[in-house]
């Protein structure tokens, strides 16, 4: 009789089990059904329409869309901020991205870009076929290369800085080079209208050269060297400027300028500028 109760009573706890686990089955599909249910309802889909966004300039609202992924509807549950800020992150024109979901269905995004001052087309020969390669980036005013530039991307605003180097030794001063070129541009923006700087470039023996460009076509190629200090090179590039507007008066024009440094009969040392051997009479179209 004990025997037969307690096969009875190890039959009922199996079919109580049994009676549990197909209720808990039954009850957990149905939530996971009601809850996937209620995830893609209308409430709960983020839209491209309820996307805030700010602090872009250079990327369109729909570039951003399709970066973060959230050009198509989308839910709220679906959507995962981090992974959209790191989306954002790895693109060229943002320096930094914030992302903040808003229960149940808005996104806010806001981007910091990176602001354009120079084009540095660095030259490097490659370590595989030796030959030469070209390669022109955005850089901003701290002189971080963020992004390649693409055709259309350029502006006539933006200078070019064309960089030459071929050593290890020389690779490791390109932050300081491309810096010393932003500088050069900004205070060269600050002291002439006369001449609009295109492009700068530099050669480890001859320094910095800066190509502007007048009125009717003329240009002038002002060369810096590596041994001045800024502030000399603020002076000499004021003098430049000074003889262009006098020569411009005169209907003449200086292709070149150049500067070295001179010793007066106290031992002082100054800059000294030297015009170059192409005056151009511009009435008479003269060299």
């Amino acid at each position: 009789m004990k025997r037969f109760l307690r096969i009875l009573g190890g039959i009922g706890y199996v079919l109580c089990t049994y009676l549990f686990v197909s209720l808990f089955s039954a009850v957990f599909c149905f939530a996971g059904d009601a809850f996937e249910t209620f995830k893609n309802s209308d409430r709960m889909l983020i839209t491209p329409e309820n996307v805030e966004i700010s602090g872009n300039d250079r990327l369109g609202r729909e570039d951003i869309l399709f970066t973060a992924g959230l050009d198509k509807k989308i839910s709220f549950f679906d959507a995962d901020s981090k992974k959209m800020t790191q989306s954002l992150s790895i693109c060229g024109w943002v320096k930094k991205a914030f992302v903040e979901k808003s229960f149940p269905d808005s996104v806010k995004i806001h981007v910091e870009e990176f602001k354009p001052v120079m084009i540095v087309n660095s030259r490097k020969k490659s370590p595989d076929s030796g030959k030469d390669l070209f390669m022109m980036w955005f850089s901003d005013a701290d002189g971080i290369l963020f992004k390649r530039v693409v055709p259309g991307e350029s502006s006539d605003n933006i200078p070019v800085f064309f960089l030459n180097y071929s050593t290890a030794e020389e690779d490791k001063k390109r932050p300081e080079r491309i810096k010393n070129a932003i500088f050069l541009a900004e205070k060269w923006g600050d002291i002439s209208s006369a001449c609009r700087l295109d492009a700068i470039s530099y050669e480890v023996l001859a320094g910095y050269s800066m190509e502007c460009t007048a009125g009717r076509g003329l240009r002038t190629v002002i060369r810096l060297k590596d041994e001045f200090t800024s502030d000399e090179w603020v002076e000499m590039m004021k003098d430049a400027s000074t003889a262009m507007d006098s020569l411009l008066a005169e209907n003449q024009w200086a292709g070149e300028y150049e500067f070295d440094k001179v010793e007066n009969s106290y031992g002082e040392k100054r800059h000294e500028t030297i015009i170059g051997k192409r005056v151009q009479n511009i009435k008479k179209g003269e060299l």
